[in-house]
């Protein structure tokens, strides 16, 4: 039965390993302003290179990815394991719907954008 667990945990860590540019890990401690106001309605998952996925809780739901690269938008394909993790289509997340807005700061403590509207978003992780 040890063995059997040891296999799991082996197949998984290299899953994750290979899979780091796809997998996001939901962030429950990243805080969202937007405009300087907290957005209480949104979840954060971040993968291995710090791109944010945002997923604001209130109907409408919707999801927006903020990518490495100046790639903003919402995904087209994206598997979830609600509340836990989520994983994209490809290393660069294919997008349904791209947004025009510049990318400002992308670093491990904070990600910077500009969402549809024009308004500031900033997202402080960890």
């Amino acid at each position: 039965m040890k063995k059997w667990i040891l296999l799991v945990v082996i197949v998984l860590a290299v899953f994750v390993v290979v899979e780091r540019q796809r997998l996001f890990l939901r962030d429950p401690l990243a805080k969202v302003t937007r405009d300087d106001v907290i957005q209480d309605d949104m979840r954060v998952y971040i993968n291995y290179s710090n791109d944010v996925l945002l997923e604001h809780t209130v109907a409408p739901v919707t999801l927006t990815i903020v990518q490495h690269g100046q790639h903003i938008g919402t995904p087209r394909m994206l598997r979830c394991l609600h509340w836990v993790a989520c994983m994209t289509d490809g290393k660069q997340a294919g997008l349904v719907e791209t947004m025009a807005g510049p990318v400002g700061e992308m670093s491990g403590k904070l990600v910077e954008f500009k969402d549809d509207k024009g308004r500031d978003v900033k997202v402080k992780l960890r």
